[in-house]
């Protein structure tokens, strides 16, 4: 709690830090706003007394505040710059100290990513208000953005696993160069939407590249027309001559301005778009790196040249915008720049569209693990999982529920080990069943992309995660929530039939039906799941499930999680502890909200169960 403390006043204090920073760039800004003001009028003033007097000191000194007037507004240009990246990092880190004590409200839900049908994202709270993608999202690009869904819905290869904690551990350490990029990230945000058009751009035909014939005409004619002006100057050949070229000159960009005014209109934004990612780029590529993970993402950009090729793209599109320049028309004519302009863009999409497909998705890559790393500096006293490809193992120690803040959260010791054995977990209400699994859920996600988890040791199996939690009515696919359960509880059978190598979470299994039913299916499920050999953790208030560890005492395992009951007060330590639960509390909690509940109730009770007991027997 004292570190949570210490960190949020250390985020709070690099706000200020930059918000001084940011003040003093303002001061500047006025102040480069009155010398400019300053400078134009002794211009005027000075410019045409000096000019009234002599001439050429008139023209001097006019030329001597003009460029004093430039080099102010290029430092005004580059200290307003500035002091947007500062404000860009008071947002930063503004937000980090809120988040660190909890409240991450001001980041993305993921909520486009939800799918009800996932193996366990809508149980877990993987996307969505307060979820894990909310807590460890930092990217600022769509395609960041998904990579860091992707890696959170779906496990990583143990190899890839290894590789990503160690580029994790190194980014960690680089706070400035982790903030750098998010706060590029955030300057560029309103143009990362366009990346499906230009990458749909990259792809496109090309169009000029096939007119080979006007293309070898642009190519030669201006050689003539030029040649054909200085010989006539001469006198050597007819006035009349260079006007006839000139005419062509004047039919071909008639015939072709059409097409190229609107290809100029849909590349000029593309090229736009990808040019806000070369500061990125630039950054990424000239920062050294150790781990094998950052050196291959570095690699990919280095290799293919990208931030000289970027460069060139972006050099390029701004020649073609001169095109609406009147100025620039002479020579424009004469010398078709904008159709070699756009010929040039077309060999450039051809030649790089492959790579720049791989460019994206390296800086993708690159923001979820700047995400992890940003978690793993947040929360120094987390390790990294050991992950084991022998099925199955788990071993946790102190493992507690990442988005519950510390000083609140309560951590256990968990460990099975084995195909086929199941961990049955029973406890009263509110004891804490639910909130366990879920952390070794999200735990268990956090381990299998590559993250830090909230342990002081984990160690798990590389396999798939299936979770039964939540099942509620669908008046869509008009099922009942029972029917639900059912259909959830086939895909975790059909799996283990499949062979696959699952670890499940179930909670509550069969709630939808009477007690002795579900006690009946409970049994028989489990015992499939054991002999189907897949190995999991069932939180349940049926106490007689427990008992099938008498008959298989190598596959099942009973935990409990407590409450001690004084009079009619409960206490609870949330604490996972070996054995069965004995104490209950719902009689106690139904009596709070005013339900009657005597001893002729429980008798009543007691004896409609052994009935229901001695009939099923029959």
């Amino acid at each position: 709690m004292r570190f949570l403390m210490e960190l949020q006043k250390f985020y709070q204090n690099r706000a200020e830090q930059f918000a001084r920073y940011e003040q003093i760039c303002k001061k500047k800004r006025n102040w480069y706003s009155l010398a400019r003001l300053f400078l134009f009028l002794s211009i005027v003033v000075l410019g045409l007394g000096c000019y009234m007097i002599i001439w050429w000191l008139g023209i001097l000194v006019a030329f001597i505040l003009m460029v004093i007037f430039a080099v102010l507004c290029i430092k005004d240009l580059k200290n307003s710059e500035k002091q947007q990246e500062f404000e860009r990092l008071i947002q930063i880190n503004s937000s980090e100290a809120k988040c660190v004590v909890g409240d991450f409200s001001t980041y993305p839900t993921g909520n486009q990513y939800k799918d009800s049908s996932h193996y366990y994202e809508s149980d877990l709270d993987i996307f969505g208000t307060h979820s894990l993608f909310a807590y460890l999202n930092r990217t600022s690009s769509p395609s960041g953005s998904n990579m860091l869904a992707q890696w959170l819905s779906q496990a990583a290869p143990t190899e890839e696993i290894m590789k990503r904690q160690v580029a994790v551990k190194e980014l960690s350490e680089q706070l400035e160069l982790r903030q750098k990029m998010q706060a590029i990230g955030i300057k560029n945000k309103n143009v990362y939407g366009d990346l499906p058009y230009f990458l749909q751009w990259l792809k496109g035909k090309a169009t000029l590249l096939k007119k080979k014939k006007i293309l070898k005409v642009i190519k030669v004619l201006p050689w003539f027309t030029f040649s054909a002006i200085i010989i006539s100057c001469l006198g050597w050949i007819s006035s009349s001559i260079p006007w006839l070229f000139i005419s062509i000159h004047f039919s071909i960009s008639y015939l072709t301005s059409k097409t190229v005014a609107l290809l100029h209109q849909q590349t000029s934004r593309k090229v736009s778009f990808i040019s806000t990612y070369l500061e990125l780029i630039n950054i990424f590529s000239y920062t050294h790196f150790t781990s094998p993970y950052l050196i291959e993402l570095r690699k990919k950009f280095i290799d293919s040249d990208a931030v000289r090729q970027i460069d060139l793209l972006k050099k390029c599109n701004q020649k073609l915008d001169y095109r609406l320049n009147s100025f620039y028309y002479p020579a424009n004519l004469l010398f078709f720049f904008d159709y070699k302009h756009l010929v040039w863009l077309e060999k450039w999409r051809l030649k790089n569209h492959r790579k720049v497909e791989k460019w994206f998705e390296a800086i993708a890559q690159v923001e979820a693990l700047l995400c992890f790393a940003n978690l793993h500096y947040n929360n120094p006293n987390w390790v990294m999982p050991t992950i084991n490809n022998e099925y199955f193992h788990i071993d946790a120690q102190k493992i507690g529920h990442p988005l519950i803040p510390e000083k609140e959260r309560v951590c256990s010791d968990f460990k099975i080990r084995g195909t086929g054995c199941v961990a049955i977990i029973t406890g009263s209400n509110m004891s804490g069943k639910s909130t366990f699994q879920r952390s070794i859920g999200v735990n268990f996600i956090l381990a299998l992309a590559g993250a830090p988890v909230c342990a002081s040791l984990f160690t798990i199996s590389s396999c798939q995660l299936y979770t039964y939690m939540r099942i509620t009515d669908s008046l869509e696919e008009q099922t009942s929530s029972f029917y639900a359960e059912l259909k959830r509880l086939k895909r975790l059978i059909d799996l283990s039939k499949e062979g696959s190598k699952v670890f499940f979470l179930l909670d509550e299994i069969l709630r939808g039906t009477n007690s002795r039913d579900r006690q009946i299916g409970s049994m028989a499920l489990i015992r499939q799941l054991v002999r189907n050999n897949i190995s999991g953790i069932i939180a349940t208030h049926d106490l007689g499930l427990s008992e099938l560890q008498s008959e298989m005492p190598q596959n099942i395992q009973n935990s409990h999680f407590d409450v001690q009951i004084k009079g009619e007060e409960m206490f609870f330590d949330y604490k996972l502890h070996p054995g069965v639960c004995r104490s209950l509390n719902a009689s106690i909690l139904m009596k709070k909200i005013g339900i009657e509940i005597n001893k002729s109730n429980i008798i009543l009770s007691e004896a409609n169960e052994a009935k229901i007991d001695n009939s099923s027997m029959l």
